[in-house]
């Protein structure tokens, strides 16, 4: 094998931690790492046969974010194997994982194991705080072993089964969107050179188009002046009734193709 490429949307590094995870637990030697959630044109690799893709994305009220989408579609796989991996805030992957797996298999890739792990919820972060935590990391770890088992064994591949349903769940809309203090901001423009959807004003970072705003957290997570927040009476009163309806636990799901 020629080694590892990292195709992830990652706004706030936790999707990017846990791909990782994976990868160096299969102990190869890393290609390339393209972060999707960077608001620049890149060129997208090309694959052969023998090439392996750790392809992750986050998942936005049980879907996938749109601009993940746009570019994983793109991809060319030819015969590449694939590790397909979403990331989910202790609520609910709902499609996410059968629309990542679906569009790999469309693009002609061998999808060698596929799972979905739990990080910190990008709104209300006291929902999944602090995962992936260790026990986290040491799954992440079992699933990238189990991946390399899978591709050193060289058996001819079955059909890889994940939960989701298809039509796939209508995309939500996000009421939330980050905030800016203008008391705090200092115009560095961060935010807005980071922004993977444009939805900052570089002229007046402080405005965000909630039209065009994910709510992927990403501004908060640049922001080295504290100056971006989710904030106001109905996300804290929506923050309280979503932290009731999902404390309990969830663990991670994977699988590998046999």
């Amino acid at each position: 094998m020629k080694g590892i490429t990292y195709i992830y949307f990652s706004a706030t590094s936790t999707t990017a931690r846990c791909a990782k995870a994976v990868g160096e637990a299969m102990g190869l030697p890393i290609n390339r790492e393209i972060n999707i959630a960077d608001n620049h044109a890149t060129e997208l690799p090309f694959f052969e046969s023998d090439d392996i893709a750790i392809i992750a994305a986050p998942v936005y009220a049980g879907r996938l974010p749109e601009h993940a989408v746009k570019t994983i579609r793109i991809l060319r796989g030819k015969g590449a194997y694939a590790v397909a991996l979403v990331v989910y805030g202790n609520r609910d992957y709902d499609d996410a994982l059968l629309e990542l797996t679906n569009m790999l298999k469309d693009s002609n890739f061998n999808i060698i194991g596929a799972g979905a792990f739990i990080g910190q919820h990008s709104i209300f972060p006291n929902v999944g705080a602090h995962r992936p935590d260790k026990a986290d990391m040491k799954v992440l770890s079992k699933f990238g072993e189990a991946c390399r088992e899978r591709v050193e064994a060289g058996l001819p591949f079955a059909q890889i089964d994940v939960k989701g349903n298809f039509p796939y769940k209508r995309p939500g809309n996000v009421p939330f969107h980050p905030k800016c203090d203008s008391r705090l901001c200092n115009a560095c423009k961060d935010c807005a050179k980071h922004c993977p959807v444009g939805a900052i004003n570089p002229k007046d970072p402080t405005a965000t188009d909630n039209d065009k705003c994910i709510s992927c957290g990403r501004c908060i997570f640049i922001c080295k002046q504290y100056a971006r927040k989710y904030s106001g009476l109905k996300y804290i009163l929506a923050g309280k009734l979503f932290e009731k309806a999902n404390s309990q636990r969830k663990e991670p799901e994977w699988v590998v193709a046999e």
